[in-house]
């Protein structure tokens, strides 16, 4: 297992189009919230401007699915996908006599590890450094770091449920550019029960989803209730879906 891990971050590291990513998203990321501070692009009504955060408001960009699946489906096409095309080397993993369980928790692994990169850390990080830089550091006092540390740990969790889902779409499809497509549709699909009037049992059940949950992590006070409803909402999601993916993996034919 461990090596399988060191392979996949090998694999991740020469991977061409996860920089390309991390290049894009830096300098999206820098932009975006230099508008910001500027006073040039004004936001309202973001839960960071809730807060009293509003020169981070930029950071809600990166938070809606509709944005950060399009950075997660391109690194799952041509970082998952591919590797099940003829040119791929996920037959050689197979008939090394590694388990598949084991091959797909590693891929899974580092798949999360470097979408995480690519979409919350380049972000993050990104604003305090300009918040510096501009002279607004001193907004990051123990209140407001104590929220973002609560926000995006809660926010993770959700985060790892969903690249789950996106891995698994990657497997199933083997191909970059239907694993893109087919995950942009189900986001839409997950915009429109969001903004649209649909059966009570449908409502309830995206509530209860870690969709609904990527919103809910940002609110400025959370109940322990509400935090711990949070937790449990992402680790039985994370834990169904990586079941669902071994599942489907090891029945998966390789060719």
């Amino acid at each position: 297992m461990t090596n399988l891990i060191r392979a996949e971050m090998y694999k991740l590291q020469r991977n061409k189009t996860f920089w390309v990513i991390l290049l894009t998203v830096t300098g999206l990321s820098a932009l975006l919230h230099y508008l910001v501070l500027i006073g040039w692009w004004q936001m309202q009504g973001t839960s960071f401007d809730a807060a009293g955060l509003s020169e981070l408001n930029a950071l809600s960009t990166f938070t809606v699915p509709l944005f950060f699946n399009l950075i997660v489906s391109t690194l799952a096409g041509f970082f998952i996908s591919i590797e099940f095309s003829q040119s791929g080397i996920i037959k050689n993993q197979v008939i090394s006599g590694n388990k598949r369980s084991h091959i797909f928790m590693a891929k899974f692994l580092i798949f999360s590890l470097g979408a995480i990169v690519a979409t919350i850390l380049i972000p993050l990080v990104t604003a305090i450094i300009l918040l510096f830089l501009t002279g607004h550091g001193d907004i990051l006092d123990t209140s407001n770091l104590i929220y973002l540390g609560r926000s995006y740990g809660l926010y993770i969790v959700q985060f790892l449920g969903y690249t789950a889902i996106i891995i698994i779409l990657a497997i199933i499809t083997d191909d970059s550019g239907k694993t893109i497509i087919i995950s942009i549709l189900f986001t839409i699909v997950m915009y429109a029960v969001e903004k649209l009037s649909m059966p009570p049992f449908i409502e309830v059940i995206y509530e209860n989803s870690i969709f609904y949950q990527f919103t809910e992590v940002f609110k400025f006070t959370m109940t322990n209730g509400e935090i711990i409803k949070s937790i449990l909402i992402g680790i039985i999601t994370i834990i169904i879906i990586t079941l669902c993916g071994v599942f489907i993996f090891n029945r998966k034919e390789i060719k």
